[in-house]
C-alpha cells in the first residue's frame, strides 16, 4: 500500500520542511568573509558536536543495512556495533581534542591543509592533491550508496519508480545542503538525530509488541531461520571471532581519523576541552540507534518472514502494519536518517574539491565553499549511484574501509607528531589504499577489516622511509610546532 497525500505523508513533508529551515538558519547565521566559516568559526559546543558527528556517522546503512543484516544474519551481527564500541572508545580517549588543537594551530578545514601543514615543496603538494582526490572519489561512493538507501525507502514508501524515487531523494538533499553549507549541515544533523532518537525508541517497540502478540508464530519463525540465527558466533573459531571483533575496532578508529565529514566536526569545536566532552553524547547516540536498529531486524524476522529485501523492512513494517501518524513519524526518521550523512558528505567533498583539488591554496582565502560547488557535485553524485554495484552495506563499508586505510595512518602521524616528511607520507598513504586491496583480493577483509591492514601498514612505511632517509629531510614533533 503506497501513502501519498495521507497523514504520513504530511508529517514526512513537515520533517522535510524543518530540515530546510535548519539549512537555512545556518545560512542566516554564517558569517561571509570569515576565514573560518567553513567550519562555522570554530564554535561549536558539545551537543552540536556530538549529535551532528553521531548523525553523519550513523548514515543510510543504520536504517537500511543494519536492519538488513539482523533480519537475514541474526544475533551474530550485534557484535558488529559492539566491535567498534572498543575502537570508538579508544578514538575518543586519545583523539578528538588533539584533531581540534592541531587544527587550530593549523588554521586547517580539510584533512589535506592538515596533512601538509609546515611541508612544502612540490610533493608536499602532491599530498595533498593525492588525499583529496581518494577522498573526493570514496566519499562519493559513500554518498553514492546514502541515495540507494533513499531510493529503496521512497520507491517502497510513495509507489515510486525507482529512478523518481532516487531523483526526489537525492536532489532535496542536494538543495538544502547547497543552501546551508556547513553551518547548516550541523543545524540540521541535529535536528535529524533527534528525530532518530524518537524514531529508534518507535520502532523497536512497534516491533516487540507485535512479536509478543503471538509468541508461538514469532517462536515458530524464528527457529526456520535456522540455528545459526541466535548464535553470536556461528561455527567461529577463536581467530576468527578475534579477528572480526578487532577487525571492525581498528575500522572504527580509521572511521574517526579518516573521515572528514565526522573529522571537520571536531576541528570545528569551540576548544580542545568542549571537543573531548562531546564522546559520551556521540557515542551513547551512534551505539543505541545501531543497536536497536539491528535488534529491530532480528525480531522482525519473526514477524514478518519472507521479506525479499530485507534492507526495506524498517518502512514495510510499519506500512504494513502501524497507523499514518506512527508512520509518518517512522517516514520523517528513515530520511532524517539517510540525509543527516548524505548533507555531510556533501559538504566534505565540496570542501577538499574546492581548496585542495581546485583552487589550492587561494581557496584558503575564500570565505565559504559556494553553493554551485555542492549542487554539482551533489548531482554527479546522483549519477555514480546510478552504475554502482553492490547493496548500501557493501558500497558504504568498503568506501569507508578504504578511506581508513589511505587517510588514518597519516592523520594519527600528524597529531601524534611523529617524525614524517612529505615523502613519508605520500609512500604511507599509497601503501595503505594498496595494502587494503591486496587484503581484499586475497579475500580476507571477512576476517580483519583492511581499514586495519590499511592503517599498520602506511605506519610502518613512514617509519621506514624516515629511517632511510638524512635527518634533515623528516621532520621531527619539534619542527612541527
Amino acid at each position: 500500500m503506497g501513502y501519498e497525500l495521507s497523514t504520513a505523508g504530511i508529517i514526512f513533508f513537515l520533517a522535510l520542511g524543518a530540515t530546510f529551515l535548519a539549512a537555512l538558519f545556518g545560512r542566516l547565521h554564517s558569517q561571509p568573509g570569515s576565514q573560518d566559516e567553513d567550519l562555522a568559526g570554530r564554535r561549536l559546543n558539545r551537543w552540536l558536536i556530538g549529535l551532528s558527528a553521531g548523525a553523519t556517522g550513523n548514515s543510510g546503512f543504520i536504517v537500511t543495512g543494519a536492519v538488513g543484516l539482523g533480519y537475514s544474519g541474526g544475533v551474530h551481527w550485534l557484535m558488529l556495533p559492539i566491535a567498534w564500541l572498543l575502537g570508538d572508545l579508544v578514538y575518543w580517549a586519545l583523539f578528538p581534542a588533539k584533531l581540534n588543537r592541531f587544527a587550530r594551530e593549523a588554521r586547517a578545514t580539510t584533512l589535506s591543509e592538515m596533512l601538509t601543514f609546515d611541508l612544502s615543496g612540490r610533493v608536499a603538494t602532491l599530498v595533498s592533491v593525492l588525499v583529496a582526490a581518494l577522498l573526493v572519489t570514496f566519499l562519493a561512493t559513500y554518498t553514492s550508496a546514502q541515495w540507494l538507501a533513499g531510493r529503496k525507502f521512497l520507491s517502497g514508501v510513495f509507489q515510486l519508480t525507482d529512478l523518481t524515487a532516487l531523483i526526489f531523494f537525492s536532489l532535496t538533499i542536494v538543495v538544502y545542503s547547497a543552501i546551508g553549507g556547513f553551518r547548516g549541515s550541523v543545524y540540521a544533523d541535529t535536528l535529524q538525530a533527534l528525530i532518530r532518537v524518537v524514531g529508534t525508541i518507535i520502532a523497536l517497540t512497534a516491533v516487540t509488541s507485535y512479536a509478543l502478540v503471538d509468541t508461538t508464530s514469532f517462536s515458530q519463525n524464528i527457529a526456520a531461520a535456522g540455528p545459526d540465527f541466535l548464535a553470536l558466533f556461528p561455527n567461529g573459531t577463536t581467530i576468527s571471532v578475534l579477528g572480526f571483533i578487532g577487525g571492525y575496532a581498528f575500522a572504527a578508529i580509521g572511521f574517526g581519523l579518516g573521515q572528514p565529514q565526522i573529522v571537520t566536526r571536531y576541528f570545528a569545536g569551540s576548544s580542545p576541552e568542549e571537543t573531548r566532552a562531546a564522546w559520551w553524547i556521540y557515542v551513547l547516540f551512534l551505539q543505541s540507534t545501531w543497536i536497536a536498529m539491528t535488534s529491530f531486524g532480528i525480531i522482525l524476522r519473526g514477524v514478518m518472514p519472507g521479506i525479499a529485501d530485507p534492507e526495506t523492512g524498517l518502512s514495510l513494517f510499519f506500512q504494513n502494519n502501524i497507523g499514518p501518524l506512527i508512520t509518518g513519524l517512522i517516514f520523517a526518521d528513515v530520511y532524517a536518517t539517510i540525509a543527516s550523512t548524505s548533507n555531510s558528505l556533501l559538504i566534505a567533498i565540496a570542501q577538499a574539491f574546492q581548496r585542495d583539488i581546485l583552487f589550492g591554496k587561494s581557496a584558503r582565502k575564500k570565505s565559504t565553499t559556494s553553493f554551485s560547488m555542492i549542487f554539482l557535485l551533489g548531482v554527479a553524485t546522483i549519477g555514480l549511484s546510478l552504475v554502482l554495484p553492490g547493496n548500501v552495506f557493501t558500497i558504504a563499508l568498503g568506501a569507508v574501509s578504504k578511506i581508513g586505510a589511505a587517510v588514518a595512518g597519516p592523520v594519527l602521524i600528524k597529531i601524534l607528531r611523529w617524525k614524517h616528511s612529505a615523502t613519508s607520507l605520500l609512500c604511507a598513504i599509497s601503501a595503505g589504499i594498496g595494502a587494503a586491496y591486496v587484503w581484499e583480493f586475497l579475500g580476507y577483509s571477512s576476517t580483519f577489516n583492511e581499514a586495519g591492514i590499511g592503517l599498520g601498514v602506511s605506519l610502518l612505511v613512514n617509519f621506514l622511509v624516515v629511517a632511510t632517509t638524512k635527518p634533515r629531510q623528516a621532520q621531527s614533533a619539534h619542527q612541527t610546532r
